[in-house]
């Protein structure tokens, strides 16, 4: 079985102020994921994306890669069976490519083999993998065949800001309110059921939503994580490794809020742990614990796994972005990044492939505006440029 995860976009985290000059990645690369024009088992350390400036907002998933550039167009390079890469074909490319149709584009996310685009007229564009509705058009499983190329979500309007994640796919409108559609295995899109959903659906209990983060696997179920203008949290889903923050291992159909949890001011969730970003500048993590990824050693357990049911602190001051991957994390504090949990291909980006349960330094590169962990590689937004090639 293909396995495909989410990292946000999974993630919306915070959006960058200013353009950014260079993209840099770094962790596996079979398939031109890095963006540096060649494939490669992993790199350790940071490659810089091959040809792109003026950037601004980063994006990493299932084998991908991608890039919003100031003039509202997209960049995509690395893995493209379900055509994710949204140039017409399912050919990988291993330097970036233009993302055919679109233009005026103000956010992207990606989850899985799909991909969203958010227009500033306020309507929606999918394409990629549909095996699970979460292109939004009316089709999934065989009739749901991938489009390489970006189709309209019919009757969305009045988006302000998106999130994909594992099959799922979800948009804020402007009143509020959030709507969401795709798999569902494990009720992450909050309607009170656990059936896919081909078409955008309401999300119940939520209102004054900010922004929202999807962590899972195609097939597999997944949790959401809404974050509020109260600066508070509710989530609903999968949450057997903990990853709701509610305190046990207990699936929710409907969102709920996370205990003790405030000032926040972004989300990011990846397919088992949950990351929150505080408004002083520190981070909480929870859920799964399995190599560190919550980057402090774990002292409960979720069946046999090591886990937190519960929001903990991250030993890492004055952070600015989020980003949770495969079984590990990202931040950016005070320009730098830096990552924590697995690193068997590299993607913790200090030169080594060894497991870190506490924040290490991602080596040779500074100026980093926003990073974007996907499943088992990462990618930053530089205000500079990247290491030579």
């Amino acid at each position: 079985m293909i396995r495909i995860l989410a990292a946000i976009l999974s993630t919306f985290v915070l959006a960058s102020t200013a353009a950014g000059d260079s993209i840099v990645g770094w962790g596996t690369n079979g398939h031109g994921e890095l963006g540096g024009g060649y494939r490669s088992p992993f790199s350790s350390l940071p490659v810089s994306v091959k040809g792109l400036s003026g950037i601004k907002q980063v994006v990493s998933t299932y084998k991908s890669g991608f890039a919003l550039l100031e003039d509202g167009t997209i960049r995509a390079w690395g893995g493209n069976a379900f055509g994710q890469l949204g140039d017409g074909t399912h050919h990988e490319k291993l330097n970036p490519v233009p993302v055919k149709v679109l233009s005026q584009v103000v956010q992207i996310a990606a989850g899985g083999g799909h991909v969203m685009a958010l227009l500033s007229n306020g309507t929606v564009w999918t394409w990629g993998g549909n095996a699970h509705g979460q292109l939004g058009n009316g089709t999934k499983g065989l009739e749901g065949e991938p489009h390489p190329f970006p189709m309209r979500v019919p009757g969305l309007k009045d988006v302000v800001s998106i999130a994909a994640g594992g099959a799922d796919d979800a948009a804020i409108l402007a009143n509020g309110k959030v709507v969401a559609w795709g798999e569902n295995a494990a009720g992450q899109l909050g309607d009170g059921t656990t059936v896919e959903k081909d078409v955008p659906t309401p999300v119940k209990r939520l209102s004054s939503v900010r922004s929202v983060a999807i962590g899972g696997i195609g097939s597999l179920g997944a949790h959401t994580l809404a974050l509020l203008n109260d600066g508070t949290v509710m989530v609903t889903g999968d949450n057997k490794h903990g990853q709701l923050g509610l305190g046990n291992t207990t699936d929710r159909l409907v969102p709920v809020s996370v205990p003790g949890l405030s000032h926040v001011t972004a989300v990011s969730a990846s397919a088992s742990h949950s990351l929150a970003l505080l408004s002083n500048g520190t981070v909480k993590a929870w859920g799964s614990d399995d190599h560190g990824e919550l980057g402090a050693p774990a002292r409960e357990a979720c069946g046999t796994a090591a886990c937190s049911r519960s929001p903990r602190s991250v030993g890492l001051p004055n952070v600015s972005a989020i980003s949770a991957g495969w079984r590990f994390s990202l931040a950016v504090s005070s320009r730098r990044a830096s990552a924590w949990g697995w690193n068997d291909r590299g993607q913790l980006g200090n030169g080594s492939t060894t497991d870190s349960i506490t924040p290490v330094p991602v080596r040779g590169i500074s100026g980093v505006i926003e990073v974007s962990a996907g499943e088992s590689f990462s990618l930053a937004l530089l205000a500079g440029s990247g290491p030579p090639p």
